[in-house]
């Protein structure tokens, strides 16, 4: 089998260093590939930057052609690369798809440009409107080949601001990943765009990720993973001459808080939660990790007996690659050194009480998979014990019935302060590509609490608002021109229209 090759602005190159994987040999990006790609990224900015919104919502709808028509060969690269069954690649692939054609809304629509004018006799002119910030470099995501890596939000968004990406392949998914970024490189010259605004590089270790994130020419990193690898990346990016932003989405427990009258009467939440807890193995980011039960020790052991019968039932899924599950395993048989844990690897879950989670706070940490704890509590002001000692998460959980309301009305401003989203009905996993989704939370659930990473909202990461003042008519962006060509909504003086100004 030939060697795979690295991407670098249209052009397919390998290097001397190699890696490889059961699915073939792959060339190992180097310093000096990691230059050029930014060179290139660098030169295409200015004429990527000017498209219009129209000419880059039509490259995203090539790439939907591009990724449809090889879509047999993604999944089969996904399936034999990360174990997961083809109805799980198949759902995820149909998600990529979906979250490129809200970004093609988006595009279409305008109005992310955010245009405001202030023009009044005897003041200033002043326009102003979101510009794209540059090359962006795009890690993409262990447990999500598809949706959270090559063609995922954090590409797809970056795109449609209108900065060059440079994607590092994740090593777990290599093939996968190239794949994907055939069909963009398809689309990208079937588009008549610049080829330096995609380049896709490949390697094992964590040197090629170091190269990206402090080379000058970078403006900003877009990461999906672990706290470690998200943290390190942030802190070398903010140590830079230039710091850059860096948007890690990094984990969570995402807490769910089960007040008295729910624990009792909401027959069906106890199988809600499991099947919560295992969906995609445990291997989303959403997964609820810890369940804070409010209720009176009968109801709490009822409920805990139901939570049982129901992990007894799940069936083994594999885990998206051998290295998580080891790790999985690992930290799941820390748990059982110190606590009661029923279940293990199809479904496992921890019980104790709310006295002794406070002296071991510890039990908070992530289990990255099918796993959640069980902390049964006795008053409220233990459930708020147990929220103030938690670090910021992306989700927060308050289920309750009417009778609660009380209850999260107290609870609530801690929820708000903890969390990205809350929730009051169901459960975190499953997470819509949506403008009102809020995907993110305080530190360390994400770097930047202000940006969602998920929903269209995830463009405003990679712009930044550029202010003209005075300048001529035809000289403005079409955005801010007089006429109004593009037909944006635009707040004028205060007033939000769409009239000429």
């Amino acid at each position: 089998m030939s060697i795979i090759k690295n991407l670098i602005a249209g052009s397919w190159e390998e290097s001397a260093e190699t890696f490889i994987t059961p699915l073939g040999t792959f060339s190992s990006a180097t310093k000096v590939a990691v230059d050029r790609a930014l060179i290139a990224a660098k030169e295409s900015f200015q004429a990527f930057a000017e498209t219009t919104t129209q000419e880059r919502a039509n490259f995203l709808k090539d790439l939907i052609h591009c990724l449809a028509a090889n879509k047999d060969e993604i999944i089969a690269a996904y399936t034999a690369e990360s174990q997961l069954p083809a109805a799980r690649a198949d759902g995820e692939f149909g998600r990529t798809i979906g979250q490129i054609l809200r970004f093609v809304e988006l595009l279409e629509e305008g109005n992310y440009l955010q245009p405001i004018i202030e023009s009044k006799e005897g003041t200033a002119d002043l326009r102003k409107m979101n510009h794209p910030i540059g090359p962006i470099a795009v890690f993409g995501a262990s447990n999500f080949p598809l949706a959270f890596s090559t063609a995922g939000g954090d590409s797809i968004s970056a795109f449609a601001a209108g900065c060059p990406v440079i994607v590092k392949s994740h090593p777990y998914h290599p093939y996968t990943s190239f794949k994907v970024a055939s069909a963009i490189h398809q689309a990208v010259m079937n588009s008549g765009l610049p080829a330096g605004i995609f380049s896709h590089l490949q390697a094992e270790g964590h040197e090629l990720g170091q190269d990206l994130v402090l080379h000058p020419l970078l403006k900003g990193v877009g990461f999906t993973g672990s706290f470690k690898g998200g943290k390190a990346l942030y802190d070398m990016a903010q140590q830079r001459p230039e710091p850059i932003p860096v948007f890690a989405e990094m984990g969570s427990v995402n807490p769910m808080v089960i007040l008295p009258h729910a624990l009792a009467n909401k027959e069906d939440l106890a199988k809600q939660l499991v099947d919560s807890i295992t969906l995609g193995s445990g291997q989303f980011c959403t997964n609820p990790g810890l369940i804070i039960a409010l209720g009176s020790a009968h109801e709490r052991a009822v409920f805990e007996e139901a939570l049982i019968r129901c992990i007894q039932t799940k069936e083994k899924q594999p885990m998206v690659h051998q290295s998580i599950l080891t790790q999985f395993e690992s930290k799941l048989n820390q748990h059982q050194k110190e606590l009661k844990v029923v279940g293990g690897v199809p479904a496992a879950m921890g019980f104790t009480i709310a006295t002794a989670f406070l002296k071991n706070l510890h039990w908070a940490e992530e289990v990255f998979g099918p796993y959640s704890l069980f902390i049964g509590c006795e008053q409220l002001t233990e459930v708020e014990a147990i929220l103030n000692s938690l670090d910021g998460q992306l989700t927060l959980s308050l289920i309750g019935d009417d009778k609660d309301h009380k209850d999260v009305a107290r609870l609530l401003p801690l929820a708000q302060e903890k969390a990205g989203r809350i929730l009051f009905e169901g459960v975190p996993t499953g997470v819509a590509v949506t403008q009102a989704m809020m995907h993110g939370g305080p530190f360390p659930a994400s770097t930047d609490n202000r940006f969602s990473a998920v929903g269209t909202d995830a463009i405003f990461r990679w712009l930044r608002p550029i202010a003209y003042q005075d300048c001529p008519d035809a000289l403005l962006p079409p955005a801010l021109q007089k006429k109004n060509p593009l037909h944006l909504s635009r707040v004028v003086n205060g007033v939000l229209t769409k009239e000429s100004q």
